[in-house]
């Protein structure tokens, strides 16, 4: 990718111009993806994705052990 994960500099936006070729196609690649399943980008972050709706459910901080216990 063209900047790292939880670095915060313009390198991190989705549509930053610099970086290699092979860097800003496999940011895209995963953009398109993401994409195609509902999810939107963020504008300052590549790494972040919201799928339409994410207003609606809570924030929470749990364990995949206590996910698993809910099902």
């Amino acid at each position: 990718m063209v900047g790292l994960y939880d670095e915060f500099t313009e390198r991190s936006y989705p549509d930053y111009m610099g970086g290699t070729e092979r860097q800003r196609y496999h940011r895209e690649l995963l953009r398109t993806a993401m994409e195609k399943e509902g999810f939107t980008v963020y504008e300052y972050e590549w790494w972040h994705f919201d799928h339409k709706g994410w207003e609606r459910y809570a924030i929470e901080n749990k364990t995949f052990e206590e996910l698993g216990e809910e099902r």
